[in-house]
Formats: structure tokens, C-alpha cells, sequence
């Protein structure tokens, strides 16, 4: 048993190559893995609105292609140079956030309770969402920012203005797109780095505590979120109008059973809304069951898990630091689409990582990985 351990030990950490080959089998598996998923959740969809079953998959494969450039741009590139280029990138991201709501180059969509969403920027026959390159940036710049805090022994108050405007830039108009699962996603970064940095978790709670009137008016006072959390409360109460999307997700986790059902053949694939963006997986437990799920939640387990051990021997502050962050908004994502798909949280818009359709957030998540990868190598680890 003892020779077997070691064998698998040394075939994925062959001394021949300086990255982690388990971490990148895994990113590429669940890459492969998920265009199959995001095709036959969005095959009804395509053929319905562009007589087409395979238009979303065209587009996506062709997102994966740039993403895998830039996963190995990333990959390759010496993460310390991101330190120098922090502050550029948030200044970047604010620009582009504004640009979003510019008639002409921004890109918008309209509900059917009379609010239109800005969230992205039109490219030729393409769309860029600023905010999946805002999280990305906020944890670049918040990794640098907390290593030249650690450095220096006297604080002045007065070099934290300019972070704090900037992330509060970036808050605000993610929040006007609205975005509002966006802006708590990065909130909850802030909080990570604050928590890493030190800071005690009493004063944490207390800082919670003290937020908790403003998450209340954030909510209460803007309609859209209101119902949306009448909706979460008693989906069935409201199940042909507003409901009908989180109840026919319910449908799907009950219809697909233990081993779900023949492929894109169920009644989720036909008529829940976004069923191949946010709510990929309700039809992908339609079509391969609770053992399904099982099956990529373990996929996602151990991808986590992996680059947490990883990460946990990085010597570099800033290549830890940054490391932690990504992990961090990578599994908040994960959760919080899990949550929202099976009603444990009010619907709002996150994508699944590898599995949603979507360029901007499958480029921004090769880009995690490539630079986890990247921090992860032999050399910066240790060994």
C-alpha cells in the first residue's frame, strides 16, 4: 500500500515540472467538464431563440480558447509583477464600471418589473461584464495594500483614504448596475483580507453587527430586492410569476432523482429561465441526479482543497496573500450559486464557475487558476 502512495505521490509531483500537475488536470477536467453541462442545459434555449442548439456552445468554446491563453499567460507570468500593476487595475476597473452605463458602449437589459441591468460592455458581437474584472482587481490590489501595511511599523490614517475611495468607487457602481450579489461578494473579500490582516474577529462581529440597519435598507427600500426576498420566503405564493424560476429549480433536484434523466430532455431545460447562466446546475442535477451532484461537488472539494494545502506552504507574503484571496472569492462563488439554486439564499445573480455560460466570468476564473497555479509552483513553495 505504502509503495502505490508512493508511486501516485510522485507522478503528480514529478520533479520535472515546476507546477502542481494535479491542480491543472483538475481545472482543465472541470473546464471540459462544465462546456459539456452549459451545452445541454442551454441546447433548448439556443434552438428556441436562434434556431441553433449549439450557438452558446460556439460562443463558449471560443471564450475557453482566449481562457486558456490567458490561464497560461497567468500561469507563466511572475505573479510579484501584479504588486506593481495593483493600483493601475482598480483605477481600470472604476473606468470600466462607468462605462457600462454610457449609451452606446454599455450594454443593458430590461426586467419585466421595469428596470433595466447595466452590467456589460458591448465588443463586436461580444459582451465584457466589468465587474468579474473588479473582483479580480479589488483582490490584487487589497493583497498588495496589506503586505506594505505588515511592512510598516507607523500607520498614518491618511494613506488609507485613497483605498478606501477606491473600493467604495467600486462598491457603488457595481451596486447601481445593481449587482447586488456582486457587491456583497466583495464585501466578503474585504472581510477575509481584514480578518487575515489581523484585525480581531470581535471587532469583526461588532463591524456586522453595526452594517446590519444598511443591509436592511439596501433590501427593504429598493423593490426589486424586496420581492426578491418575498420570493425566497414563499416561492410557491408567487410560483407563476416571480417564483416560477427558484420553484421550477425545485422541480429540477426532484425530477432528476438519484441518477437522473436522459439528457436535456426535462422540464427545466425547457422552461427555467437563465437555466444555462445562473441556474446551470438545477438542469444538470435534472440530467444526472443527486449522485451527480455528488459527483461535482467532490470535483470542487478537492480542486479547493487542493490549492488551500498548496497555498498554505507559499513562502511569499504577497504570493499568499493574493492566493488566499482568490481562493476565497472562487469558493464564495461556488457557494453562493449552490445556495441560491436550492432556495437556502434569495436569488441573485452569480454565476457557477466553469459550469455557467459566460465569457467575462469563465476569463476571470482561468485567470484565478492560472495565477494559483503560477504562486503554487515547486519553487515557491518549498520543495
Amino acid at each position: 500500500m505504502r509503495d502505490i502512495e508512493r508511486k501516485f505521490k510522485e507522478f503528480w509531483e514529478s520533479p520535472d515540472s515546476p507546477f502542481d500537475l494535479f491542480l491543472i488536470c483538475s481545472v482543465f477536467f472541470l473546464l471540459l467538464f462544465g462546456i459539456c453541462v452549459m451545452y445541454s442545459s442551454s441546447s433548448i434555449t439556443a434552438w428556441r431563440d436562434f434556431q441553433d442548439s449549439e450557438y452558446f456552445l460556439k460562443k463558449q468554446v471560443a471564450w475557453a480558447v482566449v481562457g486558456l491563453v490567458v490561464f497560461l499567460f497567468f500561469a507563466n507570468f511572475p505573479y510579484q509583477r501584479l504588486e506593481r500593476f495593483a493600483l493601475a487595475g482598480m483605477v481600470i476597473s472604476v473606468i470600466l464600471l462607468v462605462l457600462v452605463f454610457i449609451p452606446g458602449i454599455g450594454r443593458s437589459v430590461g426586467t419585466y418589473y421595469g428596470r433595466n441591468f447595466h452590467r456589460w460592455i458591448g465588443i463586436g458581437p461580444y459582451q465584457l461584464q466589468p465587474s468579474e474584472i473588479a473582483k479580480l482587481a479589488v483582490v490584487v490590489y487589497l493583497s498588495s495594500l496589506i503586505v506594505k501595511l505588515k511592512l510598516k511599523e507607523n500607520r498614518d490614517p491618511k494613506k488609507f483614504i485613497l483605498p478606501a475611495v477606491l473600493l467604495l468607487a467600486v462598491l457603488v457602481l457595481i451596486l447601481a448596475e445593481p449587482a447586488f450579489g456582486t457587491t456583497m461578494e466583495i464585501l466578503f473579500v474585504v472581510i477575509a483580507f481584514v480578518f487575515l490582516f489581523g484585525f480581531p474577529i470581535r471587532n469583526l462581529l461588532l463591524v456586522g453587527l453595526v452594517s446590519l440597519p444598511l443591509a436592511y435598507v439596501l433590501v427593504s427600500q429598493v423593490g426589486y430586492r424586496r420581492k426578491r426576498m418575498e420570493v425566497w420566503l414563499d416561492p410557491y405564493r408567487f410560483r407563476y410569476d416571480e417564483g416560477h424560476q427558484l420553484v421550477t429549480s425545485f422541480r429540477a433536484f426532484l425530477d432528476g432523482g438519484w441518477f437522473g434523466n436522459k439528457l436535456a430532455s426535462g422540464y427545466a431545460h425547457r422552461y427555467l429561465t437563465y437555466s444555462h447562466t445562473d441556474f446551470v446546475l438545477a438542469t444538470y442535477v435534472e440530467d444526472f441526479g443527486f449522485i451527480g451532484f455528488l459527483f461535482f461537488f467532490f470535483l470542487v472539494l478537492t480542486l479547493l482543497t487542493r490549492t488551500y494545502v498548496l497555498l498554505k506552504r507559499v513562502q511569499d507574503p504577497f504570493g499568499f496573500y493574493l492566493g488566499a484571496g482568490l481562493l476565497f472569492i472562487l469558493g464564495t462563488q461556488f457557494i453562493i450559486n449552490s445556495y441560491v439554486v436550492t432556495g437556502l439564499l434569495p436569488i441573485t445573480g452569480i454565476s457557477l464557475p466553469f459550469m455557467s455560460y459566460g465569457g467575462s466570468s469563465l476569463l476571470v476564473v482561468l485567470a484565478s487558476f492560472g495565477i494559483l497555479v503560477n504562486i503554487t509552483r515547486r519553487e515557491n513553495i518549498g520543495l
